[in-house]
């Protein structure tokens, strides 16, 4: 019987194990004790509990408002996310394409050198709209299948951390980032050295999910973008600010937009209490690229859509901070 039990048991935990992202890289923790985070925005550790997500607690800093767990991960990101872009990843939406070459129209201002650096390069579809204007860019990220895939594309991309890739100063004019900041454990050491690689008044350009949008404050635990500890921390727009200020960045300009409506409405149906493991029946990505599609099929939907964005940055609610910040 005890044979059985503790077989059972084996089964009952890697069924778990399975049940959201991340969770059995908790389980090969190999430390006794664990440390504690402060707030990686601004370093203060005094934080009201907001309840626990994924088995692991989640904390409010009193000082900025950014959302973080104080859980400090035992592994490194490469290590984290060495796989992580499946083959079907590596092909988005033909409408994101569009969207990144108007962003990227809004970095021409800042050309001198010619030279950009996508970091957590992905499927290289920033980078392609980059080449497009006339960029000379490159790209860097910790995962095999996305290096491969951008090399393939023509590209020079770094496979590893920023600080491992011993990149000259002063180097880029224009730096990117784009939903990277929330995986990281230390996202300081990432903005020091994006400051250092920038050459004096260079653009970094960064996104990351918004701590106190729209989404946030409604759904609170529910939101599925508070997900450790693959995120790690959602900024609040002053949060993010500070920690840009500390390492130099003197001209920080910050919008806040997008929304999911089909993901409050969906996790509004649910049960009240904030799920602690995953909601396997709810995929927000695909969400959002379908409303965003469809956002995008004619000229009155795009108004619509400018309208509503337009909205969100003046409330400051949207769901994304958008940051740019110069050197």
């Amino acid at each position: 019987m005890l044979i059985l039990s503790t077989f059972l048991s084996e089964m009952q935990a890697e069924e778990k194990a399975e049940q959201f992202a991340g969770q059995r890289i908790l389980a090969m923790d190999p430390r006794t004790e664990k440390t504690r985070r402060a707030c990686a925005a601004c370093g203060s550790s005094d934080a009201r509990p907001l309840g626990i997500k994924n088995e692991l607690d989640i904390l409010s800093c009193r000082k900025c408002a950014t959302v973080y767990t104080p859980y400090s991960p035992w592994y490194s990101s490469e290590y984290y996310y060495v796989s992580y872009y499946p083959e079907a990843s590596l092909s988005p939406p033909p409408f994101v394409q569009t969207r990144l070459e108007e962003i990227i129209a809004e970095f021409a201002p800042h050309r001198q050198t010619n030279r950009l650096l996508d970091i957590g390069c992905g499927a290289g579809n920033l980078m392609l709209a980059a080449r497009k204007h006339g960029w000379n860019a490159h790209g860097l990220d910790v995962s095999a299948n996305a290096v491969n895939h951008v090399r393939s594309l023509g590209f020079e991309v770094f496979q590893g951390e920023l600080q491992q890739a011993n990149l000259p100063s002063e180097h880029f004019d224009v730096i990117t980032a784009a939903e990277i900041l929330e995986h990281l454990s230390e996202p300081r050491v990432l903005v020091e050295e994006v400051a250092r690689l920038l050459r004096p008044g260079g653009l970094f350009w960064t996104t990351t999910p918004h701590a106190r949008g729209l989404s946030a404050r409604v759904l609170r635990l529910k939101w599925r973008c508070i997900w450790p500890p693959e995120h790690l921390q959602l900024f609040s727009a002053n949060g993010l600010k500070s920690l840009l200020r500390g390492v130099g960045f003197r001209e920080i300009r910050v919008r806040t937009t997008g929304c999911n409506p089909i993901e409050i409405i969906h996790a509004m149906g649910h049960r009240k209490d904030a799920p602690k493991t995953a909601d396997q029946h709810f995929d927000r990505v695909t969400t959002a690229y379908e409303l965003n599609e469809s956002l995008m099929k004619s000229r009155p939907r795009r108004v619509l859509k400018d309208l509503a964005n337009g909205a969100l940055n003046i409330t400051r609610l949207g769901d994304t901070l958008k940051i740019y910040a110069i050197k």
